[in-house]
């Protein structure tokens, strides 16, 4: 299982964020409440793991004005432009981030009659990925374009982390794209459609965003940074405010971690400047080798509302989903409340958020155990906690979050993050069922409480290209652990961690 930075703050647009993005929007006029939300958290990428399309260019900015030729006659202060003319240009891309972990009393010490000999108790070990890219779009006319790209990355372990993967090194294509866009400024209108491994993400990362996985034959698992789609198919129409975007999905599973999963979906969002976003989606998994996700339905809505004109620093933002499918029952849902006081010292943002995903209930006929299926990080970020992120898999889970961020200057970042997981259901599941495997009910806990998290991060800034991040963050174990392991002859215990990174994005 990935781990990434569980900021959990919530400032982005509720729109989606598809594959295919376009630097023009930065001349448009800023809209009032949109800048209300912004904070230095948003706009650097350090405080954690890269969300999937800033990575690597989408499409390069053929608006630059300029010389044409390579570099513009500008030499490596060009970067990322490598070539412009009239019609095509060419952006590299390079993204890294180089970490150290180690955790102490990992997983609050399991007994030793649940683990393996080779299960790493205390483990201390090293990450790195490594991301060079290229992109291009040719314009045919003044209102079509093409566009593609290319991106490699290698991953790797050292050592032995907290899964026990150790020693492993990858090498593999993370993105190869094509597509084709058609627009008229005048009307607002646009047609976008493009395929191949590229990101998708949608909305607030609730349930479709991280496409690639990592695991055993990949490395870096606590980083985490494989995202793309092994194959994604999008067509997506604007017209005005209202974006429609419909989408055939192939995940880019790991040998170990294949589930046979297909997704196609459509989203209907409704992005208009001002104090209220929201948008609809519909998901099916037409074939799945999870028994409870093959054939199933999903339904969501979300928002995000800014109640008072005259102080818009201060917004909620919610999403409710519900996934049906004979046999199969289960809902989930946020809701956070912001305030973001960036005109004071220091930019003060505060979170509260409160989540709910469901649990199977024992000694029903139905499955209610909530499917995450594919949720991502950034900010604000789904995988919950520097800890409980690593176990914890957004089923059968409630969690109570609040952050506090700071900005004492424009290089240092301070985050303070405080969490509380319960189980929704006692003696059930904790995670959804293995792909190829027949349904079982059972396992859990047999208290609610689970356990309570602090995190603490500070994140240094060298430019908006490279910086680095440290982190400590605690854990103590909740009733449901001591209770589990105490039955198992182990004794539960306070789990630390502390891990540093040093990231690029150029």
């Amino acid at each position: 299982m990935r781990s990434r930075c569980a900021l959990l703050v919530a400032a982005c647009a509720l729109g989606p964020v598809a594959a295919a993005q376009d630097d023009t929007s930065a001349t448009e006029p800023k809209d009032p409440y949109d800048e209300a939300a912004s904070h230095p958290v948003f706009e650097d990428f350090a405080p954690g793991i890269f969300v999937a399309p800033p990575r690597v260019a989408m499409r390069p900015d053929d608006s630059r004005a300029g010389p044409s030729g390579v570099l513009q006659g500008a030499g490596p202060a060009a970067w990322p432009l490598l070539y412009r003319d009239e019609r095509l240009t060419v952006n590299a891309s390079l993204a890294g981030t180089l970490g150290i972990f180690a955790f102490r009393n990992n997983q609050f010490v399991v007994p030793a009659s649940q683990t393996a000999s080779s299960y790493p108790q205390d483990p201390g070990w090293g990450e790195l990925f490594l991301q060079p890219g290229l992109s291009a779009q040719w314009r045919l006319t003044g209102t079509t374009s093409f566009y593609g790209g290319v991106s490699y990355m290698e991953t790797a372990t050292r050592g032995v982390d907290y899964e026990g993967v150790a020693n492993t090194w990858h090498g593999d294509i993370e993105q190869l794209y094509a597509g084709a866009r058609w627009e008229d400024k005048a009307r607002r209108l646009e047609l976008d459609v493009s395929y191949g491994f590229q990101n998708l993400v949608l909305g607030q990362s609730f349930l479709i965003a991280a496409g690639g996985s990592n695991g055993p034959q990949r490395g870096a698992n606590y980083l985490g940074p494989r995202t793309a789609w092994a194959n994604a198919a999008i067509a997506k129409a604007t017209i005005g405010d209202v974006a429609a975007q419909a989408f055939w999905l192939k995940p880019d599973d790991a040998t170990s971690a294949d589930t046979g999963t297909r997704i196609s979906g459509v989203e209907i969002a409704w992005d208009r400047d001002g104090p209220l976003r929201g948008a609809a989606l519909y998901l099916y998994v037409p074939d799945s080798g999870i028994a409870t996700r093959d054939g199933l339905n999903v339904y969501d809505l979300r928002m995000r509302w800014h109640p008072f004109p005259g102080a818009p620093n201060g917004w909620l933002q919610g999403e409710y989903a519900w996934e049906r499918k004979s046999g199969v029952a289960a809902q989930a849902w946020y809701a956070a409340l912001n305030y973001n006081a960036k005109d004071f010292a220091w930019k003060p943002l505060a979170t509260l958020r409160y989540a709910r995903f469901s649990g199977d209930k024992p000694g029903t006929s139905k499955w209610e155990g909530f499917d995450p299926l594919y949720f991502g990080g950034g900010n604000p970020d789904w995988y919950q906690g520097k800890l409980g992120s690593t176990i914890f898999n957004n089923t059968n889970l409630a969690s109570l979050a609040a952050s506090l961020t700071v900005a004492p200057n424009e290089r240092n970042l301070l985050q303070l993050l405080v969490l509380a997981f319960r189980a929704v259901e006692v003696d059930a599941p904790l995670a959804i069922p293995n792909a190829y495997q027949p349904v079982t009910g059972g396992g859990g806990v047999p208290n609610k409480a689970l356990a309570n998290e602090v995190n603490l991060i500070w994140t240094y800034t060298f430019d908006k290209q490279v910086n680095a991040n440290v982190f400590a963050a605690y854990a103590a174990p909740g009733a449901g652990y001591k209770d589990l392991y105490s039955s198992q002859g182990g004794d539960a215990r306070a789990w630390s961690g502390i891990g540093a990174q040093i990231n690029v994005n150029y």
